[in-house]
């Protein structure tokens, strides 16, 4: 299932080197991250002479490059992973189907979390 994607229409896309994408499978997993994500926009890009790379940004606002083998466009998330829940509150409030609906299966949401590892920031960084 592909579904429709954001139209930039803003001066700095009109580079014809740069292939705006009006649909796209609606999960994105990155191997470089832990979280599932929903596509919002994506492009190609044949900007240099290494070859053409993609852009995709997400509904949580994150964004990420690929020159080939990092990201992986879905039609449904792997049965354990996790789907950011930013992604999917902001899709899901912009009229797209949820993840449950697309999937037609429960979809794990959530987040991830920063945790300081070089000390204990709660009392006052001792270790």
């Amino acid at each position: 299932m592909l579904l429709p994607l954001e139209k930039k229409d803003h001066v700095a896309y009109r580079d014809p080197r740069i292939f705006h994408w009006t649909k796209c499978y609606p999960f994105v997993e990155n191997k470089r991250g832990q979280l599932i994500h929903r596509p919002r926009s994506g492009a190609t890009y044949q900007l240099n002479k290494s070859g053409p790379h993609i852009g995709i940004t997400f509904w949580c606002g994150m964004a990420a490059v690929d020159h080939g083998g990092k990201l992986t466009l879905l039609d449904a998330p792997p049965e354990d992973s996790i789907l950011c829940e930013r992604c999917e509150a902001a899709a899901v409030s912009h009229g797209l189907p949820s993840a449950d609906e697309i999937a037609g299966r429960h979809v794990h949401k959530g987040r991830t979390v920063a945790v300081a590892t070089c000390c204990s920031i709660d009392d006052g960084g001792a270790a």
